[in-house]
């Protein structure tokens, strides 16, 4: 059985008409979507974040009806600091800290009407000798014995030695000045800034047809 090729997807922050964009080459591909988080907030066009988010779901939930093998979601930091703010019984540091990052408030009432969805979204996902995870990891600590706040938060020392795990980790949430795709042999770090230097990466990676394995929460 021949393991289908993945796509991972940077930070789309709200930015739903460069997600259509970079959509397009890989619908009818047989890949496998992975986004890396922070689907949502500082988006630069109106209803940003609920084109987005109801986008990702009508791929998720038949992608199949759109040429792909299966649509991963992970967590992001942004996910998680919406999903403190939509408790029944929010502190108030929890919505001042998810509004002060670029969250619009008329986003809850979808959101919360989706509050399970979001509850289940994974931390990790393996992929042959890919490591898929939004933030990174803290180096010399086993995959299994990660704090889940590193895997959603985390940047030095993450981005600034090798991790130690036998993975390329495959990550967002940290975008370079110049806009680029870090490539080291350890880390592919994929979040170009779509909300602020107006590109969204779509990485396409072969994976080996060897262990295809699920991280969860």
């Amino acid at each position: 059985m021949t393991t289908p090729d993945v796509v991972a997807i940077g930070d789309v922050h709200g930015c739903a008409s460069l997600l259509e964009q970079e959509l397009r080459p890989h619908l009818g591909s047989g890949a496998e979507l992975i986004f890396l988080g922070d689907l949502i907030d500082r988006a630069p066009e109106a209803d940003g974040d609920r084109r987005v988010l109801e986008r990702v779901w009508q791929l998720q939930e038949n992608p199949g009806a759109y040429g792909l093998a299966a649509v991963t979601v992970l967590r992001g930091n942004h996910e998680q600091m919406l999903l403190k703010a939509m408790g029944p019984r929010a502190p108030d540091e929890d919505v001042e800290l998810w509004l002060c990052n670029g969250a619009n408030p008329d986003l809850l009432p979808l959101a919360r009407g989706r509050q399970a969805w979001f509850e289940q979204l994974p931390y990790t996902a393996i992929r042959g000798r890919y490591l898929f995870v939004h933030a990174g990891v803290r180096p010399q600590i086993r995959l299994e014995h990660q704090a889940t706040d590193d895997l959603i938060w985390i940047r030095r020392p993450f981005l600034s030695r090798p991790h130690g795990l036998p993975y390329t980790v495959v990550h967002g949430h940290t975008f370079r000045q110049d806009f680029k795709v870090t490539r080291l042999p350890h880390r592919i770090g994929i979040d170009t800034g779509a909300y602020e230097s107006g590109v969204l990466t779509a990485l396409r990676l072969e994976i080996p047809s060897f262990a295809t394995v699920e991280a969860g929460p």
